[in-house]
């Protein structure tokens, strides 16, 4: 019941909007605590993309670059600097409405990704929509990992002792909307890194149009 009626109240007063806006109108809004060193000059700079799918770079406020690159009306992925990115995507919910789906992804030690959603105004979203909640290394282990049937249960759990520290990796396919989770492979020797890949289990999910379901 609590979710259905937070699900309302979001449609009703967050989500609703006169027009379908696209990724580039929502850039244009984009605050400072997503993308820092970005002012509002440089925002709007990137908001004057002259095409669907293109790409610009700016000079942000730390005398670095930052790259914008979009695909089509709904997707963008923004590189704050060589060890963080944000990957953007506005998802349509019951035909009309939109929220904006934010992977935050820092690559060091090893990449390790958030998941965050706003309205289109930039109201946080304070909802999972179906993904998967970080409820501690033992909760993603068991989540994201599976023993090959040729592998020992020894192994195996020598192997996930391994993976520390537990940290998901999470990418966007724009055209399928779809997110996909990975646990990161630790620094490891090259045999240990291959055997550790292999007991990883991939998961996707598809936005449904209210929620994420596994793909």
């Amino acid at each position: 019941m609590r979710n259905l009626i937070f699900m309302t109240v979001l449609s009703l007063n967050v989500l609703v909007v006169a027009a379908q806006k696209t990724v580039k109108d929502v850039l244009a809004e984009i605050p400072e605590s997503i993308v820092p060193y970005i002012n509002a000059g440089q925002r709007e700079e990137i908001s004057k993309f002259t095409g669907g799918n293109d790409t610009i770079k700016v000079k942000n406020e730390l005398n670095g670059f930052t790259t914008v690159s979009v695909e089509g009306d709904g997707f963008a992925r923004i590189e704050l600097n060589g060890s963080a990115s944000v990957q953007m995507k506005l998802l349509t919910q019951n035909d009309t409405a939109q929220v904006i789906c934010v992977v935050k992804t820092m690559e060091t030690p090893v990449p390790e990704s958030i998941v965050d959603f706003y309205s289109v105004d930039w109201v946080p979203v304070d909802f999972e929509f179906g993904l998967p909640e970080s409820d501690g290394a033992d909760a993603l282990l068991a989540e994201f990992t599976q023993r090959p049937d040729t592998m020992t249960e020894a192994r195996f759990e020598y192997l996930r002792r391994c993976i520390e520290p537990v940290m998901v990796k999470v990418s966007v396919e724009p055209g399928k909307d779809v997110l996909t989770y990975s646990l990161s492979v630790p620094f490891a020797s090259k045999d240990e890194a291959g055997d550790i890949n292999a007991i990883i289990k991939q998961k996707s999910y598809k936005w449904t149009g209210d929620s994420f379901k596994i793909y």
